[in-house]
C-alpha cells in the first residue's frame, strides 16, 4: 500500500498541533485527532499522542498516514479503573450494592461510558430474568464510592420515594477534611443553589428583597449535615458525617464554603498526591423497608485507596511524633465530648426516628454472686460508696441542731409514736379499739347534734327539743298517708287508690257539680242556649249531606252541587261580558273595573 508523507515546519509560536493539522493539510478536527491517535504524526522525531500539544517556531512536524484507511478518534480513557459491583444485601423488593468510585451511577446524557445500573441490569439478563425492572432512587457521586439501594418493585420505589423525601432514613459518610477541625462536632446549616453555565453548586447568601428584607434566590434548597470528629492527622481531620437532607454535592460544597475542603477533591478543593478522587465513602445506610416493615442497615467497608491513604497519613504522624521526642500516648487525639456537646447531639437526634438511631449496646448481665463492677475515680472525683452487708442498717447524715432528726425505725405491728404536744397545741388522739364507737363532741341545746352511726341500713331520726317540729311517725306497708286538714275553699288533699281510675274532687254547695260518665257511644250532652245564641250542630249520620244555611233574599244563594266532576260554565254574551241579568242593590256584585292595557307604551314628547 503507498503511504503519504507529509513533512512542514511550524511558524507560529503556541499553536495546538490537531489546529496544526487542520489549517495546513486542509482536514477536519476530527480526522486530525485520529492522526494522531493512531501514532502517525511525529514532532522533531518523536511521536506525540496528545492533541493540543503546543509547538513552537521551527518545530518538524512530519505526518506518514495511508489514505485507503479511516483514523478515528479514541474514546477518552476513563481517570479511574472501575470493577464490577458486589450485592450487599437483597430481597424480592431492594437491592443494596457497594458503588466503586470513578463509576456512573446511572448512564449520562452523551452516552458511551459504562454506569452501575446498566452493568447491574445486564447481570440480571445474563442469569436469565428476561423483563427485569430496576428503578433508580438516589445517587452517588461519580468518584464517591460506597453503599447505594435500587427498587426492584414499584412498590418499593414509592416507599423509598417517601422516605427520602421525609427524610426518615440513617445515612452515615466517612470523610478525610484537608486541614484541623478547631471543635469536635457541629452541624453546617445553610442552602445550597446551582449554577446553570458550569453546574457547580455553591452556598447560597440571602439577598435584598424589593421589600427591604433579605430572602434566599429562587432555586436555593435546604442542607442540613451533622458530623462528629473521629481521628485527627498532621494537617487533616476524619470526620464521621451523618446528612439530614440529601442535596447533590451536599457533604463537599459545605465543608469547602468553610475552609476545609475534602482531600482531593478536584472541583471545590485541590489536588493531592495521596488520593486521586475526593476522599468520601458512603458507609452506613439504614431507613424501615417499605413493604415488610421492618429495620434495615447495610454498610459497605473502606475502599483500598482511601485506606492507602490514611495509612500515609497516619505513618506522617508517627514520624512526626518521633521527630518531635514524644512518647506514649502523649499528644495522640482521643475524642472526647463535653456534655453541653452531648446535650446538642441528643436534641438534633430527635428529629430522626428514634428506630433509626444506632441500637445501644445491651449492658451485661453479672452472673448470680458476682458483685457489679465499680467505676475508678481520679484523686478529687466522689469516692467509691461502701457496700453495706445483709441486714446493716443505713448510716444517717449527721445534722446540726435544728434539723429534723432521722425517724426509728418501727417494728411490725409497732404503733406509730405521736408527737408530744406543747400546752395550747392540740392533744394526740387516742387509738380506738376494732368496733369501738367514736366519740362525739358535746354540744349545747340549739345545735345539730352528731349523727349516730350503726350497723342497720335505717337512717336514724333526728330527736327535737320543745318547739321544734315533733317526730313524724312511721307507716305501715300500705297504710294511707295522711292529709293536712283544710278549711272550706281550699284544694283538698288527693287521695290515694290502686285502681286506675281517677278520684273525682268533691265540691261543696255553689262549685261545679260533677260530671256523669258517658257510656260508650253515648253522645254528649250540648249545653241549653238562651235566644240568639248559636244552637248545637246535630251530628250527620255516614254519607248524609251537609245542611245549608238559609238566606234572605239579597244574599248570595248556595252553590247547587252537581254530580259530575265537571264545574258549570256561566254563559257570555258576544262581547265577553255575562249575559245574564244585572243585580241592583245594596247586595249587589259591584261592576268588573276594566282590564289594564298590557300594549307598549306610548312615547312623552319631549
Amino acid at each position: 500500500m503507498a503511504r503519504i508523507e507529509r513533512e512542514w515546519k511550524a511558524e507560529h509560536e503556541g499553536s495546538a498541533l490537531a489546529s496544526e493539522l487542520h489549517k495546513v493539510m486542509v482536514i477536519s478536527h476530527r480526522q486530525a485527532k485520529g492522526f494522531i491517535d493512531g501514532h502517525c504524526v511525529t514532532v522533531n522525531g518523536e511521536t506525540v499522542e496528545k492533541h493540543g500539544h503546543r509547538l513552537n517556531p521551527g518545530d518538524t512536524v512530519k505526518v506518514i498516514f495511508d489514505p485507503e484507511l479511516t483514523y478515528d478518534v479514541l474514546p477518552a480513557a476513563r481517570k479511574l479503573q472501575s470493577g464490577p459491583f458486589e450485592t450487599l444485601w437483597e430481597d424480592n423488593h431492594l437491592l443494596f450494592v457497594f458503588k466503586p468510585a470513578g463509576l456512573l451511577t446511572v448512564p449520562a446524557e452523551q452516552g458511551g461510558e459504562p454506569s452501575l445500573a446498566e452493568a447491574i441490569t445486564e447481570s440480571y439478563r445474563r442469569r436469565g430474568f428476561k423483563r427485569f425492572n430496576l428503578y433508580i432512587v438516589h445517587r452517588l457521586d461519580r468518584f464517591t464510592s460506597g453503599v447505594l439501594v435500587f427498587a426492584k418493585t414499584p412498590e418499593a420505589l414509592h416507599g423509598l420515594k417517601k422516605h427520602f423525601e421525609l427524610h426518615r432514613l440513617q445515612r452515615v459518610y466517612f470523610a478525610v477534611l484537608v486541614g484541623e477541625l478547631p471543635e469536635n462536632s457541629g452541624t453546617l446549616a445553610g442552602h445550597l443553589i446551582e449554577h446553570a453555565k458550569s453546574l457547580k453548586m455553591s452556598v447560597a447568601t440571602p439577598r435584598k428583597g424589593p421589600g427591604g428584607g433579605k430572602r434566599m434566590p429562587a432555586g436555593a434548597k435546604e442542607a442540613v449535615t451533622h458530623y462528629r470528629v473521629i481521628e485527627r492527622l498532621p494537617g487533616h481531620t476524619v470526620v464521621e458525617v451523618r446528612l439530614e437532607t440529601g442535596r447533590r454535592n451536599q457533604i463537599r460544597v459545605q465543608f469547602a464554603d468553610r475552609g476545609y475542603p475534602l482531600l482531593g477533591d478536584q472541583v471545590y478543593g485541590t489536588e493531592s498526591p495521596l488520593l486521586d478522587r475526593q476522599a468520601l465513602h458512603a458507609e452506613l445506610l439504614g431507613f424501615k423497608h417499605p413493604v415488610t416493615e421492618e429495620q434495615v442497615t447495610v454498610t459497605a467497608p473502606m475502599p483500598a485507596d482511601m485506606e492507602a491513604a490514611l495509612k500515609a497519613l497516619r505513618n506522617q504522624a508517627r514520624m512526626h511524633r518521633a521527630v518531635s521526642g514524644v512518647t506514649g500516648e502523649e499528644g495522640i487525639y482521643q475524642p472526647t465530648e463535653t456534655r453541653d456537646h452531648k446535650l446538642k447531639r441528643v436534641a438534633r437526634a430527635k428529629r430522626f426516628d428514634e428506630r433509626e438511631a444506632p441500637a445501644r449496646t445491651p449492658r451485661p448481665r453479672p452472673v448470680d454472686g458476682e458483685e457489679r463492677p465499680r467505676r475508678t475515680f481520679t484523686p478529687g472525683d466522689r469516692p467509691a460508696r461502701p457496700r453495706r452487708e445483709e441486714g446493716d442498717e443505713r448510716p444517717r447524715k449527721p445534722f446540726t441542731p435544728g434539723d429534723r432528726p432521722a425517724r426509728p425505725r418501727r417494728e411490725e405491728g409497732e404503733a406509730r409514736p405521736r408527737k408530744p404536744f406543747t400546752p395550747g397545741e392540740r392533744p394526740a388522739r387516742p387509738r380506738r379499739e376494732e368496733g369501738e364507737a367514736r366519740p362525739r363532741k358535746p354540744f349545747t341545746p340549739g345545735e345539730r347534734p352528731d349523727r349516730p352511726r350503726s350497723d342497720s341500713d335505717e337512717r336514724p331520726r333526728r330527736t327535737f327539743t320543745s318547739g321544734d317540729r315533733p317526730t313524724r311517725s312511721r307507716r305501715e306497708d300500705g297504710e294511707a298517708r295522711p292529709r293536712k286538714p283544710f278549711t272550706p275553699g281550699e284544694r283538698p288533699a288527693r287521695p290515694r287508690s290502686d285502681s286506675d281510675e281517677r278520684p273525682r274532687r268533691t265540691f261543696t254547695p255553689g262549685d261545679r257539680p260533677t260530671r256523669p260518665r258517658r257510656e260508650d257511644g253515648e253522645a254528649r250532652p250540648r249545653k241549653p242556649f238562651t235566644p240568639g245564641e248559636r244552637p248545637a250542630r246535630p251530628r250527620r249520620e255516614e254519607g248524609e249531606a251537609r245542611p245549608r244555611k238559609p238566606f234572605t233574599p239579597g244574599d248570595r244563594p248556595a252553590r247547587p252541587r252537581p254530580d259530575s266532576d265537571e264545574r258549570p260554565r256561566r254563559p257570555f254574551g258576544a262581547t265577553g261580558r255575562p249575559s245574564g241579568p244585572r243585580s241592583e242593590g245594596p247586595g249587589a256584585r259591584p261592576a268588573r273595573k276594566p282590564a289594564p292595557r298590557t300594549g307598549k307604551p306610548k312615547p312623552r314628547k319631549p
